[in-house]
């Protein structure tokens, strides 16, 4: 079975935005492991891509932000 870094996913058990491994998917469910405390998580495939959608969304607006404010990675 091959292991891939999938998406962030609020863990249940350890309540942290984590990097998750997809495990199995079929149909429309996922099994997915937290990177943080292993817990296994069974979830809707689209609840999990609306999270990570979610999650992209803010990234990019944080970034936005910093670029907006002449915060440089140059110093």
């Amino acid at each position: 079975m091959e292991i891939d870094l999938s998406r962030i996913y609020t863990c249940p058990y350890c309540r942290m935005e984590t990097p998750h491994y997809l495990l199995v998917r079929r149909e429309e469910r996922v099994a997915i492991t937290c990177s943080r405390c292993q817990t296994i998580s069974l979830v809707k495939a689209a609840d999990l891509e609306v999270h990570q959608a979610w999650w992209e969304a803010e990234l990019a607006e944080i970034l936005s932000g910093l670029d907006e404010n002449g915060i440089d990675d140059e110093h």
